[in-house]
């Protein structure tokens, strides 16, 4: 053994003790060359092994594996002689003499000579058959998930990473021991040092996503603590939901082309009356918090039926679609909202418009559906028109805490309604609006 001076140099006496303690430890003591040959081994490998130690000498730690751990733990142990570093608990499989698979725990130091060149290793094998099948499984389990995984050091070192996230760094085992998650992920590693301080400090880890090269991950930090209780690392798993997030968002998109739906009218392509009744309440409660009036605008066409009955249904929702059209095309401003009230009513909601304003505004869509020259032979003026009744609510007093906006809703559609008969009664193909004020007090006076 190479342990800085020559057997012959030390008595009798302690050399034999010293061998004694070797041969007879429950522990195998071992040196190997640099090729990974035994050079010496303890009489324990009878012990654990079967084989006498003069047949171990000369062949590799390697020569006594099944293939497959052979080619896992030789790519180990060249990593650990390529950086000529020492090493400890390399969980290993051996098969004896017998046939038996005996589980050891190798640990080891590097010999170097004078010139400082690497001339072997010096270690020890522990039997850990007991508690080693465990292990490996375990370490079988934690390298073959799917999902990746990894420890991190203080300084953001891979520690330990398993094959699904070698793949997501795209490293190769050999890199992932001198893998730092700064270099590659800057922007990640900044948010993982976060996590560091948050559980020096006792604070909850969060989980995050993360984006990386296209791909969206759930990540899931825990942190790590040593006997002292400080922390020392994290463990992180990486599950990707790349696909999960895809199908949300397409079922996000396909929620929105069903609120579409529900909003709006399948013949027209205006907003229904159901979203209207709740925009109008909207649209209320917003005149009454900044006291500004709110004016809807009724509209019927005229003779409707009777267009029906003598153009037929298909050419009726051909009209109601180009007076959609018509209506919508008025230089109405954004915060307008039409709306098919139903049959061959619309209903137009007007936010911070007096009576005069809707007044204009509903003389300009009389005129705009008349200048469309639709034939309707049937009207005593040989064309499409339409009538309008208008309704303003003057928010000009405090909305009374015990009524219901719905209520003040109705009683202003109610009003516009009202107006509208009035122009129908007075000859149709024309504007009527309410002569009194609708205001917040007179609804709740009415009520």
């Amino acid at each position: 053994m190479n342990d800085g001076k020559r057997r012959s140099d030390l008595p009798d006496v302690d050399e034999k003790h010293l061998l004694d303690l070797l041969h007879h430890n429950s522990d195998w003591v071992w040196e190997v060359d640099a090729q990974g040959r035994y050079t010496w081994v303890s009489g324990v490998v009878h012990e654990l092994l079967g084989y006498e130690p003069g047949y171990v000498i000369g062949r590799t730690p390697f020569d006594f594996m099944p293939p497959g751990e052979a080619e896992r733990v030789g790519a180990a142990f060249s990593d650990i002689v390529a950086q000529q570093r020492p090493f400890s608990g390399l969980v290993n499989r051996n098969m004896r003499a017998d046939g038996q698979i005996v589980v050891l725990e190798t640990s080891g130091i590097p010999l170097f000579n004078e010139k400082g060149e690497l001339t072997g290793y010096r270690g020890i094998d522990r039997n850990i058959s007991n508690l080693g099948e465990r292990v490996l499984q375990l370490e079988t389990i934690y390298d073959t998930t799917p999902v990746a995984l990894c420890m991190l050091d203080l300084d953001g070192r891979l520690v330990m990473s398993n094959k699904a996230m070698n793949g997501l760094l795209d490293i190769t085992q050999e890199q992932a021991s001198d893998c730092f998650l700064g270099r590659i992920m800057p922007d990640v590693w900044h948010q993982f040092q976060n996590d560091f301080i948050r559980a020096e400090s006792g604070a909850e880890i969060l989980g995050r996503e993360i984006i990386w090269r296209e791909r969206c991950y759930d990540t899931q930090p825990v942190a790590l603590y040593n006997a002292s209780k400080r922390v020392v690392g994290l463990s992180v798993t990486w599950v990707d939901i790349t696909a999960r997030r895809e199908a949300e968002q397409k079922l996000a998109s396909a929620n929105q082309v069903l609120q579409q739906y529900a909003q709006r009218d399948h013949l027209t392509g205006l907003y229904n009356r159901r979203y209207m009744d709740e925009c109008l309440i909207n649209e209320i409660q917003q005149a009454v918090d900044d006291h500004f009036p709110l004016s809807v605008c009724l509209v019927d066409i005229d003779y409707f039926k009777r267009y029906n009955d003598n153009y037929g249904h298909q050419s009726g929702d051909n009209c109601l679609r180009a007076v959609a059209k018509a209506l919508v095309s008025s230089q109405l401003r954004p915060e307008d909202n039409v709306s098919r009230y139903g049959g061959e009513e619309f209903l137009i909601i007007l936010p911070r418009t007096d009576r005069n304003g809707a007044l204009a505004i509903a003389e300009r869509l009389r005129e705009n559906i008349t200048a469309l020259n639709l034939p309707h032979v049937a009207s005593p003026t040989a064309s499409l028109t339409i009538s309008i009744g208008v309704a303003t609510l003057y928010a000009c007093q405090s909305l009374p805490p015990n009524i219901p906006l719905h209520f003040i809703a109705s009683d202003l559609i109610h009003h516009a309604d009202t107006a509208l008969y009035a122009a129908k009664n007075r000859g149709r193909n024309q504007v009527v609006a309410m002569p009194e004020t609708v205001s917040t007090g007179s609804v709740h006076n009415a009520r």
